[in-house]
This record gives structure tokens, sequence and C-alpha cells, in this order.
């Protein structure tokens, strides 16, 4: 019975990739579809199917996407895009200096808080309307290569709570099998500090590759009134920035706050609409024609996957495909490999709980070291953002600009595997076998 859930899993997986492929269907209804196949099949409970419209980066997402549009209404973006914007030059020259930025930006922040969504969410609300009035540098292109950055980028100085703390977690993995070799706190920036300088370089050069998109704003077209300028009066400008900096600090602080945090741009939202600020109406329109509900979709297919199995079936598939004598090259390409895909359409940190403790035992029966493999492993599952399932911010990407994994995969996938090849090669360099 399971083995036959696992099955209708694995096809209607299969069905969401090849409608998504099409570019025919509407990425909510796909996503609805697809869970309605799930229920009925009584492969998933409805409670599961609709796991992601109350998970807690929808629920930031909800009030974020709405504050975002408002923030495009202050002079605000103006003044952040003449400071991107400045130092004149060519027009190419400017806009790769933008990009550059931003990614540095994304790297920055992913040291101090580990929610893709908050960092996506926080820089597209200023980006909204700068991407909307350029040409070349548009939403569409720029979202994917900044979720790349940050996930590759996680935690990986010892500076933050996850920086300092990762590889604690990691070794307790090797410990498990009576390994005594051990990470440091330095191991992950020792072993990923090329592939991440190199992913930074790789995302500000080819954000060209990514098809250039209008995000769809309609869901901002009821506002309240402005000013001459197009702008929003002074005063409730003044209103927009306090609520943008409680929801981004919020945010930020949402590991000492606790899952509350995620209902502050709600909250903030809520508030503006009571002081006439925000229109009930543009509220609810950023709810249903914005990226909620494909992201709730994606969420609640992607948290059945997890759940069903697929993952420890790949990991005795892995142990059956080394044999056993297998070489330290060996053992970490593949894991590398497995865990790219995996994580395509698993949980990051599902991926990488069931994979590492596998390649441990199998380093242990080899008598190899098993740090460099460990890492890999780690970083691996971070390095994707080919599907809309890799990561939640993938997901919001993929739903907030309409992309399609058609017109995406020549940027996303040549990134994925040059990182993974580097990798492999600075992990095998600093622990080699």
């Amino acid at each position: 019975m399971e083995s036959m859930a696992l099955w209708i899993v694995l096809a209607v997986l299969i069905l969401f990739i090849v409608l998504m492929l099409s570019g025919k269907f509407d990425f909510a209804g796909v996503g609805l579809t697809c869970l309605t196949i799930l229920v009925l099949t009584g492969v998933a409970p409805i409670s599961q199917a609709l796991s992601g419209f109350y998970d807690k980066n929808v629920v930031m997402l909800v009030g974020m996407f709405a504050i975002a549009g408002m923030l495009g209404q202050t002079d605000f973006v103006e003044k952040i895009k003449d400071v991107l914007l400045s130092g004149g030059g060519k027009k190419e020259t400017s806009n790769l200096r933008l990009v550059f930025s931003l990614m540095v930006i994304a790297a920055i922040l992913a040291q101090f808080t580990t929610s893709q969504s908050s960092i996506i969410m926080i820089m597209m609300s200023f980006m909204l309307t700068i991407c909307n009035e350029s040409d070349d540098i548009k939403l569409s292109r720029i979202l994917l290569p900044l979720t790349f950055v940050m996930t590759s980028w996680m935690g990986k100085l010892p500076v933050g709570s996850t920086g300092a703390t990762t590889y604690l977690m990691l070794n307790q993995f090797i410990e498990a099998t009576g390994e005594t070799r051990l990470l440091d706190i330095f191991s992950l920036m020792k072993c990923t500090l090329i592939p991440g300088i190199v992913g930074v370089l790789y995302s500000a050069l080819t954000y060209k590759w990514l098809p250039k998109k209008d995000v769809d704003i309609s869901a901002f077209e009821v506002r309240a009134k402005k000013g001459s300028d197009g702008k929003l009066p002074k005063n409730k400008q003044i209103i927009v920035y306090v609520g943008f900096i409680i929801s981004a600090v919020g945010l930020f602080l949402a590991p000492s706050i606790g899952e509350r945090a995620y209902f502050l741009p709600i909250a903030v939202c809520i508030v503006m609409i009571v002081l006439k600020v925000m229109d009930r109406q543009y509220f609810l329109n950023s709810i249903m024609k914005g990226p909620v509900l494909m992201c709730a979709t994606i969420m609640g297919i992607a948290n059945i996957l997890t759940d069903s199995g697929a993952g420890t079936v790949i990991g005795e598939l892995i142990l059956d495909v080394l044999g056993g004598h297998p070489s330290g090259m060996m053992i970490i390409i593949v894991f590398a490999v497995v865990t790219l895909i995996s994580t395509s359409f698993l949980s990051n940190t599902a991926t990488f709980m069931v994979y590492i403790p596998i390649a441990c035992n199998v380093c242990a029966a080899a008598g190899i070291d098993p740090r460099a493999v460990v890492v890999t492993i780690y970083q691996c599952s971070l390095l994707s953002v080919i599907t809309p399932m890799a990561n939640t911010g993938s997901a919001i990407c993929f739903s907030a600009c309409n992309l399609n994994i058609r017109e995406t995969i020549k940027q996303t996938l040549p990134g994925a595997v040059l990182c993974t090849v580097l990798v492999v090669i600075n992990s095998v360099l600093v622990y080699p076998f």
C-alpha cells in the first residue's frame, strides 16, 4: 500500500512538472489539481494537502506582498534607485553594478537569518517598482538569482546563529559512526567560499538569460488617494515606512520572538486599512491576484512529497549503486548529484537529514574521512532553484513572476551544476581522502 502511494505521488509530481512546462495552464490551478488528485486517491489527508495555506511563509507573503506594492508608491523607491545607480557610466555597466550590488546584499543578509522568504520579500518590496520601470532589470530576472545567492551563502560565515552552530549539528551525524575527525566552526566557510563567490559572479553575469517579464501588478490597482506626483501623501508615506520597518525587523527577529513574527506584516496591513492608508480591496486583490495561491499549493505538494518516503527509497538505491568498496571520490560525486536532484523536489532539510547519515555510514565502512562528503551534501541541498518546489524562496519567485521551468532552466541548471562541481573540488581540497 505504501509503495502504491509513493508511485501515485511520483506520478502526480511528473504531471505537475509536465503541466508547468507546457505554459498553458494557470500555476495555481495546476497546484490545486495535483492536490485534489492526491486527496481523492487517499494518498494525502486534507490537512496535509492544505498545509501550504497555513505555512508561516505563505502567511508572511500575504502581508509583505501588499506592503511591497504600497512601498512602491513612496519616495523611498526613487531614493534607493538613485543610490544603486549612482556612479554614472554606460547603461549596461550601471545595470551590472546594480545587479551585483543586490547579490552582495543578499549574501550578507543570508548570514543573519535562515528565512529565504523574509529576505526575498524585504528586497522585493523596494525592487518591485524599480524593476517594472527598467528596460533590462526585471524582477523575473532578479529574484531567482537572488534566491540562489541567498541559499548558497546561508550561514556560511561564522557570524550569525546559523553559521556558528551548523557545524555542531553536522558533527552529530559524524560522531554517531564513531568517527573522531570532526568539522570546526570555519569548515563550511573553507569548503564553500570559492563556490559562493563564483555563484555571486555567475548570477550577476547571467541574469539576462532569464525571461524579461513585467510582474503583474494588477493586484495593486486599487489604492488610496495619491498626490499629484503619483505618490502617496507624505503623512501616509511615513506610515508605510514605519509599517515596513516593523515587518522587516520582526522577520529578522523571528528566531527570538517566534512564529508570531510572520503575522506582523498582516497586522501592519490591517492598521494601514484602518488608518485609510491602504484600501481594503487593494489588500484583497494582492491575495487573490498575487503569488499567494500558487505558493500555497506548491508548498502543499512539496510537503506531501517529502513525507512520502521518496528520500529514504533514493538513499537505499544509492547504497546499491555504490556497492561494497567505493572510493572517496565516487562517494562524494554520487551523493552530490543525488542531493542536487532530490533537493529540487524535496525539502532542503529533509534531503540532507536523510542523506548525511547514510553517507557517514558508507564512509565509516570504507574507512574514509567523511567531512568532505558531509559538507558537500549539506551545501548541495541548498543549491537548487531549478523548480518551484526546491525551496520556499524558489516557490515565491516562480509564483510572483509567473515563471516557467522551461524558461528558467538555461540559467538555473548550469549555475547549480557549476557550484556543485566547485563544492566537491573545494571540499576535497580542504579535507582530502
